[in-house]
Formats: C-alpha cells, structure tokens, sequence
C-alpha cells in the first residue's frame, strides 16, 4: 500500500463500504430504508515511533441521510454500536480485502507472497527498501542495515510494535483491527475539533526530539508495551525514517465517501452554507434559513453572500499559535502592502538592512566513514 495509490484507494472504499453496510443493515431494523452515512477518512503513513505503519482515521456519522418527499435531507440516527457488530465489519473488511488482493495478484493463494510493485530506477528500488525496512522498525542504509532500530528503556527485546486493541467497540482479526469507541454528539464542536486535529495530525512532532551528547537523535515514544521511552536514530538513519513516511506526489491523504463526497447528489443538502440575515416573518416560517435556492435570491444577492474564505495569516495563528499580524518588537499592529518578488528588488532591501542575500551555507559533520549534511 505505501507503494500503490491504487491499492490504498481500494482498501479505503472496501472499508468505508463496510462501515457504510452495516449502519444501512442496522437502520432497516428500525424501519429506515436506503440512504446513505457520510465518512471523512484520513491516512496516517506514520507510527508513533516515525517507522512506516499505514492506517486509516475515520470520521463516521453514526447515522444516515435519507431524502424526504420535499426534497429535503432528513438525518436518521442509528443508536448504540455492540461489540459484536463491530466484529463482523472487520470480518467483512478482512474478506473483502483479501478476495481483493489474491484477485489482483499481490496476495498468494497462501497468504504467504506479497507482490511489492515493479520499481522502474535506482530510485525507486532504495525507496521501496526503506519502506520495507520502515515497516519492520529496522534500519535499511548505513552501517547498521539490517538491525532493529534501537530503543531506549527497560526493555529491548521487543518484536511486535503495535498490539492488538481491545476492550469496548475494539475488535481485530487476522492482522485488521477496528477501534470504534470514540464518539462526539452534535453539540459538541469543541470535542469535534479536538478529534479533527487529531486525526489530522503530522507525523512528526519537534518537541519529542532531543539530540545526546554523542549527536545522535532521540525520538520520544507516545506510549510503549515494553518500557522503551525513546528510539535512538542516527542522522542517516532519521533522514531514511522521514524518507519512508513522506507519501506520493499528487495523492490525496483525505477522501470523503458517502454523502460527503463531492459527486454526492445530497451534499448540497447537507453542507452548510454561510448564514444571512432574514426578516421576521422569514424566521417564523424557515428557522436558520441559509443562503441557498430556497430563499429564491437574485444572482446578485446571491455575488454578496458571505465568503467563507479564512486568511492565510489566521490560519496559521489558530494551527500553530504563530501570529504574523503582531510586531514582535513593539508589539502593535502588521498588516501586508505589498508582495515583492523581483529577485533584484528583494537583494537591495535585504542589503539596506544588512542581511544576507544568499542561502544559509551549508554545515557539515563528520561521523566516523560517514559525511552527513544539515540543510538547517
């Protein structure tokens, strides 16, 4: 999967329809017919300790949209998740996965060959030996090629990196696992973010990184089954770690399935649509009316409608909690007048302030036969 996007896509939709399935089953008891959930699902490429560990965050609403005779989309919720059902969606997801990829010639009928995909350079034979290398927590280049990452803690005897979940919505089966216990009602946006930040999340987080005295880099570990508080990487081996979880160039890391997706004919019933400001008599008869065809609103009241568009200087205040609108020297107020991007125009300012014009050169360290480069 870390090397075909196709396969990726597949395993992604076979899950999502599963999940799809058994919410669509368990509607029918409570005698709602058709329709379809909505699931936003986010590939994560990275464990906790940067080796390669590809696995799906999935937001599902724990229901499904139907249509009424108006037209309009009507939510219909579908209560209590039992341990046993979500043991049949990974027995299902399990099936249909393998079927898959015996039938596609990447699994033998053994379940014992895995065909990796055909590497057309140089290149992409050293990225597929990282990758493979990633998956098994061991090292691929270097003078360590071949070994186990190293870990620092009490124990280093450790074989299995991720344990199979259990307790309540948890469920697993020949190597596929499904954690279901996480969930957030509608009123709860501040929750619903926290979750979305975290499924969203980077791979990498700079304040787990530490350098001992020998310079080699310590990678503080989430949790671990074994004492181990860190993994211990040299420079070459964290250059190859970062190396294996960076994904494809051009491939999306988040689908949405379902009436979220864009070909979705519901989603504009669904989707919200900025606000605006009614009448009295329009809030009588519609609460919340939104801006959309209903209202029956000319093309130019319908150009004046709010953007829903968020500077890119806010954006990066509410991710990182940096604020570019504030002078860091007397504190008031930055705001942007222009875009300067004549190389010419950039070289005499920076040489008015007396700063360099050139990158930042290059520092190299020595570390036995081995040259390493730090492009700081």
């Amino acid at each position: 999967m870390a090397s075909d996007d196709k396969l990726v896509k597949e395993v992604n939709r076979i899950l999502c329809a599963e999940i799809n399935n058994y919410l669509r089953k368990k509607a029918r008891k409570f005698g709602i017919r058709g329709g379809e959930t909505g699931i936003v699902s986010y590939l994560q490429r990275a464990g906790s300790a940067l080796n390669l560990n590809l696995h799906f965050h999935l937001l599902a609403l724990d229901g499904i949209y139907t249509v009424d005779e108006e037209g309009d989309a009507i939510f219909q919720r579908v209560p209590g998740i039992h341990e046993h059902e979500v043991s049949r969606v990974v027995e299902g997801v399990s099936r249909r996965i393998i079927k898959h990829l015996r039938k596609s010639g990447k699994l033998s009928s053994e379940g014992e060959n895995v065909y990796i995909g055909d590497q057309t350079d140089d290149l992409d034979l050293t990225l597929s030996h990282i990758k493979r290398a990633s998956i098994s927590s061991r090292i691929a280049l270097g003078p360590r090629a071949g070994l186990k990452v190293r870990r620092i803690g009490a124990s280093f005897g450790y074989e299995e990196e991720i344990a199979k979940s259990q307790g309540y919505g948890c469920a697993s089966k020949n190597g596929f696992s499904i954690h279901a216990a996480t969930s957030i009602k509608a009123h709860e946006r501040d929750r619903l973010e926290q979750l979305l930040r975290y499924v969203g999340r980077g791979p990498l987080v700079n304040d787990k990184i530490s350098l001992d005295q020998n310079g080699n880099i310590l990678y503080e570990l989430k949790k671990s089954f074994d004492g181990a508080t860190h993994v211990l990487l040299s420079p070459l081996e964290f250059v190859e770690k970062l190396a294996s979880i960076i994904p494809p160039p051009y491939r999306h890391q988040v689908n949405y399935y379902g009436c979220l997706s864009s070909h979705s004919k519901i989603r504009p019933l669904i989707v919200l649509s900025p606000a605006v400001d009614v009448g009295p008599e329009e809030k009588k008869s519609s609460p919340g009316v939104l801006l959309d065809e209903r209202l029956g609103a000319s093309q130019e009241e319908k150009a004046e409608k709010p953007s829903t568009y968020i500077p890119w200087a806010e954006l990066l205040k509410r991710t990182f909690a940096i604020d570019l609108t504030v002078c860091p020297c007397c504190g008031g107020r930055v705001r942007g007048i222009a875009a300067i991007i004549r190389k010419e125009a950039i070289q005499e300012i920076l040489e008015h302030l007396n700063l360099p014009t050139g990158p930042p050169k290059r520092e190299r360290f020595y570390e036995t036969e081995y040259v390493y480069e730090n492009f700081a």
